[in-house]
């Protein structure tokens, strides 16, 4: 039976590869995967010969499609990334959908991930969590995208690289105040591996005095928000008026006063007309 296998690879350390994940590489008929070379290299430590065949972000809709053929052929194939669990800001995503919408078996064979690994070693709630990728490079882009999550409740993880990881702190500091928590996870499983936790401002300053922070790969959690975020002024009156014409004046005081940084009696007496009142 045909089966499209999710392989998670070692994210650092070689001993983390499972004796499952070498069992389907190693009876599969072909492996899909970002770069051949790097693959090769685990590959063969792991004393496996295999036929591989590169699958990123570049491959086009034909090479995808000869892949769903192979599979519906009859043909097993195994999904892996340069490092970790793939499908996690990696190809792969487009010929599972494929498979599924085929009805051809798609299963995972869970292993290491740096996401998983980063949340759970920086001591930051795990209780609901958001990841977002790599965050983007321009920097209005990104003063956009942590505005928007300057008020989410979820620990929120990212990826980063190296080159940009100061200017990340930095905008963080900026966006999401100095005493914001982060966590830091540098070369996960490896020999140099890193894990710090502190406020935002500290990692800042680390940063600054220690060059070797600014090498190497790292995944970023950042602590929830426990603000409440404040509707504007405009939005208030909007909602006040929709939900006055339904409920009456006093309901709508008590209602937005709940998503507003005002009291009841300060809503009633900004946005009400007594002739209104009920």
């Amino acid at each position: 039976m045909s089966t499209l296998y999710l392989v998670s690879t070692p994210i650092g350390n070689k001993l983390d590869i499972s004796l499952r994940a070498q069992d389907v590489l190693s009876s599969v008929d072909i492996i899909l995967c970002e770069d051949t070379k790097k693959s090769g290299i685990l590959l063969k430590d792991l004393g496996i010969e295999n036929k591989l065949l590169s699958y990123h972000d570049h491959t086009n809709v034909s090479k995808v499609n000869y892949f769903l053929e192979l599979l519906k052929e009859g043909a097993s194939l195994a999904i892996i990334s340069d490092a970790g669990t793939p499908l996690i800001s990696d190809p792969g995503y487009e010929l599972v959908a494929k498979a599924i919408d085929e009805k051809i078996k798609v299963t995972s064979v869970p292993g290491p991930s740096a996401v998983i690994s980063a949340l759970i070693s920086s001591g930051l709630s795990t209780s609901s969590f958001a990841f977002e990728g790599y965050v983007p490079r321009k920097k209005g882009q990104l003063e956009k995208f942590l505005k928007n999550i300057q008020y989410e409740k979820k620990t929120t993880i990212l990826f980063e690289s190296p080159k940009r990881i100061e200017r990340l702190v930095q905008m963080i500091v900026k966006t999401l105040g100095p005493k914001r928590k982060l966590s830091l996870a540098k070369e996960l499983t490896k020999k140099f591996e890193r894990i710090i936790t502190d406020e935002a401002k500290e990692i800042q300053e680390l940063i600054k005095k220690d060059e070797t922070l600014k090498k190497g790969e790292m995944v970023i959690v950042i602590e929830g928000s426990e603000e409440k975020q404040y509707i504007t002024v405009e939005n208030e009156k909007i909602l006040f008026e929709e939900i006055q014409k339904l409920n009456g004046t006093k309901a709508a005081s008590k209602i937005v006063s709940k998503i507003s940084s005002k009291t009841s009696k300060e809503i009633y007496s900004i946005f009400a007309e007594p002739k209104n009142d009920k």
